[in-house]
């Protein structure tokens, strides 16, 4: 079965920050105030564990592509076991380290302006791909696509004039496919800089939290700090020199903080950051 889509551009989907590949990272230092996410996913180790309602083959479809995206861009994986029904079933815990703007309270991205995107031409992998995800399987395309367009307040387009997106199960929208290619090509340039941060995590540098801390925290969501421990992980990797992105950061830091109507949780994590970047300004 086919689906048909097409923007309309009405700015519903940009209501918030997009999430980042670490390598994106120093091209919006000056435009978002950055934090590095840490996230735990979990996939059963075996397909005849996973839990899903959907016919064998599509499950096993899905299961496997999971699989290989999330071995694509996690940092690490390491196994763990859960009891479940009376039986133990083996995961696998895979770590997923990406940038997330801070989200500035205002219900949009802080790239909107007057409805439309200000850095379209530099847009994001995560928004390039829209309304199909990189990270997500292929194989979930048109269920992904019916429950995106399906969101209140999304004015998507979906009728028989559009162009088809996905046909016979499979994506067909070149600039999607693209999306896709370079969201892999940039996972492969970001394994040093992962390594080097499971590293300093493993090694408690940085003030980073260990892997097991985020496991801890992986029920309650995703664990958001600061991207100064991650730009100091990768200066000291040899990766890049950091101090360009501290200065860019610090700066933009500051003239968010001048802005007005910003909510008082808001205020507080960027004070607190910018007090963590004034001593790095001076040395990485």
């Amino acid at each position: 079965m086919e689906r048909r889509f097409a923007c309309t551009q009405c700015g519903a989907c940009c209501n918030r920050p997009p999430e980042l590949e670490l390598g994106e990272a120093a091209a919006y230092a000056d435009t978002f105030v950055l934090r590095l996410m840490l996230r735990i996913y979990s996939l059963p180790r075996a397909l005849g564990d996973d839990v899903s309602d959907l016919p064998r083959e599509e499950a096993s479809a899905e299961y496997y592509e999971s699989k290989r995206l999330l071995s694509q861009f996690a940092a690490t994986s390491w196994p763990a076991k859960v009891r479940r029904a009376g039986r133990v079933i083996e995961y696998v815990q895979y770590l997923s380290l990406s940038v997330l703007p801070l989200d500035l309270g205002s219900g949009a991205c802080p790239a909107l302006s007057d409805n439309r995107c200000s850095i379209y031409e530099r847009r994001p992998l995560s928004c390039r791909s829209v309304p199909l995800h990189y990270s997500r399987p292929a194989a979930a395309a048109a269920r992904d696509l019916d429950a995106f367009v399906a969101t209140s307040g999304f004015a998507c387009a979906t009728g028989l004039d559009e162009p088809v997106i996905i046909a016979d199960g499979a994506i067909t929208d070149s600039a999607t496919l693209a999306a896709r290619a370079d969201a892999a090509m940039q996972a492969e340039q970001d394994r040093a800089w992962k390594a080097a941060l499971v590293k300093a995590m493993k090694l408690g540098q940085f003030g980073l939290p260990s892997p097991k801390e985020v496991e801890a925290q992986a029920s309650r969501g995703a664990l958001t700090v600061s991207m100064l421990p991650a730009w100091r992980a990768a200066d000291g990797a040899g990766l890049f020199a950091a101090q360009p992105l501290l200065e860019a950061q610090s700066g933009l830091i500051e003239r968010t903080l001048d802005g007005a109507g910003l909510p008082l949780d808001t205020v507080s994590t960027l004070a607190a950051m910018l007090q963590e970047y004034r001593p790095a300004n001076r040395r990485v």
